[in-house]
């Protein structure tokens, strides 16, 4: 088959209708994202501005492929998403080729950047986000269940690594983070575009307001997440108390968002490192949106051994999260 026998263009009403059977396909019956087997529900997202799907089609009616910027939030910034491609119709570009339009529709409507996490059991997806210019900026150890991606017989959780492009770079960034932390995050802030620059810090205990923290647990994936959108004086104790919560409910993995441009963030790192927390990236943004750094705490075991990655600072990454992992559990 020919490239030009195929056609990538935005989601129509009649191709809605054929994702479930793709997904089906692809992915089997349990997918992570519930939308794509529902056509009204997928056609309403992208209304909304919650998606933006396109879909690669063969010889004028067949879907064989579709993907998505996923944006919950008003942020300008988007994650790419719920890729696929039947298995007949790979080796045809059709990933690349949906990615770019992606790309230049997130231009046209304002996006920032965009993000996606690629799964680590292979290298493929993460080829598609470098031959996009992306940068790895994060790496989420076993972020969700084997059987979350239909895997049968993989020893444990699966880690993700995170992608990130700017589509505008915006000014320099302006961080507070520990001085252990620093050189990484220059090298990957400056890998994306930006300039940076680090700040001095302020302790937690000096601050009067309270913490404004938001956390949510994904029950499925068993996977909590805490997102301090302003460190105060009791965010260790909010941080504790959630992670209580995700615990009690089953919890294999907890992840935790800080933001860069708050003095109290630095002190804030080093404390959760004491209770077991280990850095695992960043996830570049703007001034206005905030940089944000990147814990995580693992309740089960995972061997890196069987994380696999393509590119080199990729590899570096990854050392580097493990040395973390096994300096902060000295900590416990």
């Amino acid at each position: 088959m020919e490239t030009t026998e195929y056609e990538v263009r935005r989601l129509t009403a009649q191709d809605a209708a054929a994702i479930p059977e793709l997904t089906t396909r692809v992915n089997g019956p349990d997918y992570i994202h519930p939308e794509v087997y529902h056509p009204e529900r997928l056609l309403s997202m992208n209304q909304s501005g919650q998606l933006l799907s396109v879909v690669a089609v063969h010889a004028g009616t067949d879907v064989v492929g579709h993907a998505a910027l996923e944006r919950p939030d008003p942020e300008p910034y988007a994650e790419s998403g719920e890729a696929m491609v039947l298995l007949e119709h790979r080796h045809h570009h059709l990933l690349d080729r949906m990615k770019e339009m992606l790309d230049v529709q997130g231009r046209e409507i304002g996006l920032t950047g965009i993000f996606g996490n690629a799964v680590t059991h292979h290298i493929f997806s993460q080829l598609t986000e470098e031959r996009a210019k992306a940068q790895p900026t994060a790496i989420l150890l076993g972020s969700s269940p084997a059987a979350a991606h239909q895997l049968k017989d993989f020893p444990q959780r699966v880690s993700l690594i995170t992608y990130f492009k700017y589509t505008s770079v915006p000014g320099p960034a302006r961080l507070h983070l520990p001085r252990r932390h620093r050189p990484l995050a220059e090298r990957i802030f400056r890998a994306t575009g930006r300039q940076v620059e680090f700040l001095d810090s302020q302790s937690a205990a000096t601050l009067s307001a309270s913490s404004q923290i938001e956390s949510s647990y994904d029950s499925r994936l068993k996977q909590g997440n805490i997102k301090v959108l302003a460190p105060g004086h009791d965010a260790h104790l909010r941080i504790s108390e959630a992670e209580h919560a995700f615990r009690t409910q089953g919890a294999e993995v907890v992840f935790a968002e800080l933001p860069l441009q708050e003095p109290a963030t630095s002190p804030l790192c080093e404390e959760m490192e004491r209770r077991g927390f280990f850095f695992c990236g960043y996830a570049p943004r703007d001034p206005q949106t905030k940089d944000r750094l990147l814990l995580q705490k693992l309740m089960v075991p995972l061997d890196v051994a069987h994380v696999q990655l393509s590119s080199e600072f990729a590899h570096e990454l990854l050392a580097y999260i493990a040395a973390e992992r096994l300096r902060v559990s000295m900590n416990e």
